[in-house]
């Protein structure tokens, strides 16, 4: 094992391409390297509606290689090319990156700015829809710049809870809504960065 570690430090690209195998096929036992991957959860536990997490990250399990050649089914992994075994390499790693402890976590977020809002727009269903009807006032005055007493404000408050939820999806998902609102950049910029208080 030895020899063996030693002569594979002379090609890096081998040791890359058995990595990316290792980590995008479920190889069991059968493993190239001494390292277990445990799922790192991604996808929340109870509303996926209005979550567009990357095609890359979203459901993607190891291939099942139970009982199938590994030298064949890796050569003709390694045959796909440089940019597809990399292309592998980084999906698994970034579905495994956890983030470590709370230092090196805001370091990282420094780093790559995650934003919630990249990956989640609240809907009538994921969110307008359980928080009441003055709250649902509020934040329609407050997204728009409108004053209590402005017919477009008045209008909405006199809705029916299921009604002000859904032009609410609408005003965050629907261009021609927007327009049809006269949203301004700034506010168009407030309601793709708007979330509930709270959300982290």
């Amino acid at each position: 094992m030895g020899a063996r570690q030693h002569a594979i430090l002379r090609d890096p690209d081998l040791l890359l391409d058995l990595l990316a195998y290792q980590l995008s096929h479920s190889l069991q036992w059968r493993k190239p390297f001494g390292l277990a991957a445990e799922a790192v959860p991604n996808w929340p536990t109870t509303e996926a509606e209005g979550y567009d997490l990357d095609e890359r990250l979203a459901g993607k399990e190891p291939r099942e290689m139970y009982g199938k050649d590994l030298a064949k089914s890796f050569r003709t992994f390694r045959q796909k090319g440089q940019d597809h075994t990399r292309g592998e390499l980084i999906r698994c790693l970034a579905a495994l990156f956890r983030g470590g402890d709370e230092q090196l976590s805001a370091l990282i977020d420094k780093a790559i700015a995650p934003q919630i809002r990249e990956v989640w727009t609240p809907t009538a269903a994921n969110f307008f829809s359980r928080v009441g009807g003055p709250y649902l006032n509020e934040l329609w005055r407050d997204l728009l710049d409108l004053p209590e007493d402005h017919p477009t404000a008045t209008t909405f408050a006199k809705l029916k809870k299921a009604e002000k939820a859904a032009k609410l999806e609408t005003l965050f998902s629907d261009d021609a809504t927007r327009k049809a609102h006269g949203v301004t950049e700034a506010q168009a910029a407030r309601i793709d960065a708007w979330r509930p208080e709270g959300m982290e």
